[in-house]
This record gives C-alpha cells, sequence and structure tokens, in this order.
C-alpha cells in the first residue's frame, strides 16, 4: 500500500518512532532512522531502557524508559508530547493500543494500525522496518544509499581501548551466547568449545551480556570474557579481526558497529536476520556447519 498520498506535510510533522523491544531488532531499524534523518523529519526514538544507550552519538533523540510496555506509561507520554504521527516497530497491540488512545496516526504492521502495511515474509526485518518510513522519506532515498554504522562517543572509544591494548594482536571476537529459542530450536552453535580449542590464528575474546559473564568464564576459563556496554562491545568488535556469533543481539552489534560480523546460521531464518552488513554461515543442509568447515573458510 501506497501511503504518501495520505500523509501531508510531514517534514513539518511530530513524529514518534516506537522501537522493538531487543537490541537486535532496534538496530536493524537503523537504516529508517537515518532515513527520517536524512528527509528532514522531526522525529523522537522511544524504547527500552538501553535505547539511549544504544544510539548515544547518533544525535537522534532518544526517550527510554523501564515502563515502555506500559499502555498507561505509554498513552500519557504520547498524549503530552503531542505527536502527529507514530511508527509502530513492534507488530503488538500493547505497542498501538497507546498510540490510539492519544489520537495519533499509526503507521504499523497492526491490524489496527491507521495505515497498516503489510509484512513481507521473504525480505529482511532491516527491509520491513524501513517501508514503515517510507511516507516520511524523501522521494529519492533508498535503502541502498544508506550505508552508515552506528557511531560511538569518544569516551566509549577510550575504555574501548583500555581493553583492546591488552589483547594480543590481531585478535577475534566470540559471542557464544543467543537468548530465547527459535521455534523450539537452539539459536547457539554447538560447537563453540571445540572452535575455541582448535582454532590458533589469532587470539581468542568473548563479549557477552552482563548476565552471561559468570557462566561464560565458567564455560571457556581459557578465554578473556567481557561485558561492557552496547557502544563499548560494538568499538571492541570494530577493531577485531572478525566477529563470530550466533544468530542473536550480538552479531546484530557487530553488524551494525561496522565490524568484520560472520553470522553462524543453523535454526533461523537467514533471509530475514542474517547480518544486514557482513556474512554468514551454515552447512548446505540448513543446520550447523562443523569447526573443520569453519576454520578452513576463515
Amino acid at each position: 500500500m501506497n501511503f504518501t498520498t495520505n500523509m501531508k506535510n510531514t517534514s513539518q510533522a511530530k513524529v514518534v518512532v516506537r522501537l522493538p523491544n531487543w537490541i537486535g531488532d532496534a538496530l536493524m531499524c537503523y537504516p529508517l532512522l537515518i532515513g527520517l534523518q536524512r528527509s528532514g523529519i522531526n522525529f523522537v526514538c522511544v524504547g527500552p531502557p538501553w535505547a539511549k544507550e544504544l544510539f548515544s552519538a547518533t544525535g537522534f533523540e532518544i526517550v527510554s524508559s523501564s515502563q515502555i510496555k506500559s499502555v498507561k506509561w505509554a498513552y500519557k507520554f504520547y498524549k503530552k508530547n503531542k505527536f502527529d504521527y507514530a511508527i509502530s516497530c513492534p507488530k503488538t497491540l500493547s505497542s498501538i493500543v497507546p498510540m490510539k488512545l492519544a489520537g495519533i496516526k499509526t503507521i504499523g504492521y497492526h491490524v489496527f494500525s491507521s495505515t497498516r502495511l503489510s509484512y513481507n515474509d521473504s525480505l529482511h526485518t532491516v527491509e520491513n522496518y524501513f517501508e514503515l518510513g517510507k511516507g516520511f522519506f524523501d522521494p529519492k532515498l533508498t535503502l541502498e544509499q544508506i550505508s552508515d554504522t552506528v557511531p560511538v562517543g569518544k569516551q566509549e572509544e577510550r575504555l574501548a581501548n583500555l581493553i583492546i591494548e591488552k589483547q594480543k594482536h590481531p585478535y577475534v571476537v566470540i559471542c557464544p551466547y543467543a537468548t530465547n529459542l527459535h521455534k523450539g530450536k537452539n539459536k547457539e552453535w554447538p560447537f563453540w568449545k571445540e572452535f575455541c580449542k582448535k582454532y590458533t590464528a589469532y587470539s581468542i575474546i568473548a563479549m557477552v551480556s552482563p548476565n552471561d559473564l559468570n557462566r561464560c568464564k565458567i564455560d571457556y576459563p581459557n578465554v578473556p570474557c567481557f561485558s561492557e556496554n552496547i557502544p563499548v562491545t560494538g568499538q571492541v568488535m570494530k577493531q577485531a579481526k572478525f566477529v563470530l556469533a550466533n544468530d542473536s543481539g550480538a552479531m546484530h552489534i557487530a553488524s551494525f558497529f561496522g565490524a568484520n560480523i560472520i553470522g553462524l546460521f543453523g535454526a533461523t531464518e537467514i533471509q530475514k536476520t542474517r547480518p544486514w552488513f557482513g556474512t554468514y554461515y551454515a552447512a548446505k543442509d540448513g543446520g550447523f556447519i562443523s569447526v573443520t568447515e569453519l576454520i578452513n573458510l576463515l
């Protein structure tokens, strides 16, 4: 559906973008946000507590809250700020309802959206998110023109350098964990420990979430393990020879912060969530690639 004809004076409109609830998905919205920025749209992003940290050096206006999933909180926020339009990246009822109650014209994939788009399962998630902004973009702007990576602030660069300077160079980063299952299947590559024992070309460090740090130190006693904020993590990844990760938030951090990312797939839908910038490997039968196959490809 072409909804540009239903939207007037968008350059003067006040727009709110409801970010997804997961870090990886929020990063896959980045080209959408760049498109709005390049088109001169006055927009505010609202998302979970980590959203402000994630995009801290972008110049975007970010409102982050632990109450983001609360219909009451969201309604009060939207009503107070008098937005003209709302782009809902999540396809959830709880995201759309407070926007509707606040009287905002909504664009999204949920059936209750004022302007509902049809989600295309054959496209990458980045492409589907980008479609949500088409009514606001400069008509000449295409997704192919956007290759921006997420910037990192000077303080985060300094913190990352403190980690990098202590590593044997060159180094590679592994991200061995993935949150949640995909249709009942584990997204984690099952050969991480074997890889760490057999791979000798470069030194290895692990970057994981705070919740996984103790687990990582136990699972990989001979691998330096780190848990840092998102921009610092992205900068350490960017300076690595390459990054190996499951289909996870860590993979998308590496991709959108400009690292040489290699995603390891075997349980998820590659066409939807492959690294937007980077590459990926899977076995020919669609399962996970073996350690020997991977090392031969590196």
